[in-house]
């Protein structure tokens, strides 16, 4: 059973649905369709006078292959990490979804938490049952936010370098349309019973990468106020340089000369599409990423020249992340020697580094086996170094608190092999544990960490401390780097992983593909 819920937008007003007492509002638009407006910022959508339903969640990013596509519902994958949200595909995504507890405007307004989705700048979106926001609404008293944007070559491809072209804000529409929605919610969220003047971000991977942007972006200073930065921390941003190389290999794998970016524009979504699959598969996370253009990201996060919002953060990672993209290959990895390992590190970083890195690692971790190590090394290089050095920086400013933590409880799924996989944290985050039992098998253990989770980040959201019944003693990190371990009792440690973590910071090498590395 349902009733309606109306609540009036600066555009116009809009129908929810109340389930179990939460009130429900999917597909609200925030932008206008950008399928005539491709490599463009976002523009608002026109005004409306009649009441429109959100009832239904609105389309996904365009971000699968033609030629190979995917249904997410039964995707063994996505089934197990509860991404099954399939969703049509279209250029018009410029929405977000809303659930609150008690819609109307009053002094008195809940928190706002405003959920950026994971698969890096390319994939996935704010519609997945892992991250339905009814459970924190309800059991929480916070308002959440989940939404769409732009993905891909729609959304961070750097077509030209001409400062004066329409085009030459491409490579970072997909983090405008992010600062889009933040100020949508700027102006409306007090209609459904937020504060706009209490907004924290929270993400995950992908998610917690384009928070990092958010820091570095003049554009979105002041619309947040407290960020929660779930594996996917990072200072790096790609270069202008390396951004439009990347551009000119899609122009080519397209038939098109570099830099008509009209002819771009116009090409059929579909042939587009099968370009930046292809230019992806070879350059990963290098082919789409936001871009240090001087104009929209003045340079990265806590570099000379940044934007950093004063903001306090909860910035934090899992004990074996990468284990979720290896366990698959767990086999061929176990019986890896270290000198296999230092091989493959070598041929992309070189000799210095590898030995360092090897070293590292299996002082960490001196009874791992090849698979394991490969792990450590592999998240450390991906997530725990970039974690820790963006908590360093922000530190170092004085301005706002850091605190630092480490998921280390390991699941029993996967016979063992996935260990603390990235992703496992989603469903917990939120509570919707049934839609992620392939990451946590249902263990008892897992609903601890979940309430821990949603205790801790509910009342960061709340009072911008993340200290709650089940968090009392969390300092904040400083010169002896603490970090609070779940596992899932909280425990404090010092420094963890501390030796492997400079190593993997020492190793800069822009637009190296690691999962080619170690995959």
């Amino acid at each position: 059973m349902y009733t309606q819920s109306i609540v009036t937008t600066h555009l116009g007003p809009v129908r929810g649905q109340i389930l179990d007492g939460v009130h429900t509002f999917l597909g609200l638009r925030y932008g206008k369709d950008t399928g005539s407006r491709r490599f463009l910022p976002p523009e608002e959508p026109e005004p409306w006078a009649d009441v429109a339903n959100a009832f239904q969640y609105g389309p996904m990013a365009p971000q699968h292959d033609p030629r190979n596509p995917v249904d997410r519902s039964t995707n063994p994958i996505n089934r197990m990490i509860g991404l099954t949200d399939n969703l049509p595909e279209s250029e018009d995504c410029l929405v977000l979804n809303v659930w609150t507890p008690r819609p109307g405007a009053d002094a008195d307004g809940a928190p706002v938490m405003i959920w950026v989705h994971s698969g890096g700048f390319a994939t996935n979106s704010g519609s997945a049952p892992s991250t339905d926001g009814a459970r924190l609404a309800r059991e929480h008293g916070v308002v959440v936010v989940s939404f769409n944007h732009r993905l891909g070559p729609l959304g961070f491809l750097q077509v030209t370098d001409d400062p004066e072209s329409p085009y030459a804000t491409s490579g970072n529409v997909g983090m405008l349309d992010v600062v889009a929605v933040l100020r949508w919610v700027r102006r409306n969220i007090a209609a459904f019973g937020g504060d706009p003047g209490n907004v924290t971000l929270f993400g995950q991977s992908g998610g917690a990468m384009k928070i990092s942007t958010l820091l570095a972006m003049p554009s979105a200073h002041g619309l947040f106020h407290r960020a929660i930065l779930q594996s996917g921390a990072t200072t790096a941003v790609r270069s202008a340089a390396l951004a439009r190389e990347v551009g000119s290999e899609l122009y080519a794998a397209s038939g098109i000369a570099d830099g008509d970016a009209a002819a771009l524009a116009a090409l059929p979504l579909e042939d587009l599409m099968i370009a930046a699959q292809d230019l992806m598969a070879r350059r990963g996370l290098a082919a789409a990423a936001p871009v240090v253009d001087g104009r929209i990201i003045p340079a990265p996060p806590h570099e000379p020249g940044s934007v950093t919002a004063d903001v306090p953060l909860i910035i934090g990672d899992l004990d074996t992340e990468c284990a979720l993209f290896l366990g698959g290959a767990a086999a061929a990895l176990r019986p890896r020697t270290d000198a296999e390992i230092r091989a493959r590190i070598a041929a992309v970083a070189g000799e210095e580094a590898a030995d360092a890195l090897v070293a590292a690692a299996r002082a960490a971790h001196p009874s791992a086996d090849g698979y394991e190590l490969s792990v450590a090394l592999f998240s450390a290089l991906l997530f725990t170094g970039p974690a820790e050095e963006l908590a360093a920086r922000h530190t170092a400013q004085g301005t706002s608190p850091v605190h630092r933590y480490r998921i280390a409880w390991r699941t029993p799924a996967g016979d063992g092999a996935l260990m603390s996989p990235h992703e496992m944290d989603v469903s917990l985050t939120f509570g919707n544990l049934d839609a992620a039992v392939g990451l946590h098998a249902a263990a008892p253990e897992a609903a601890e960490l979940s309430a821990t989770l949603r205790s801790a980040w509910t009342a960061f959201a709340r009072t911008g401390s993340p200290l709650s019944e089940r968090t009392p003693l969390w300092p904040v990190y400083g010169e002896e780097k603490p970090v609070l371990v779940l596992a899932p009792e909280p425990t404090l440690a010092a420094d963890v992983d501390g030796e492997l973590i400079r190593a993997a910071q020492a190793v800069r090498l822009e637009g190296v593909n690691w999962f080619a590395v170690f995959g």
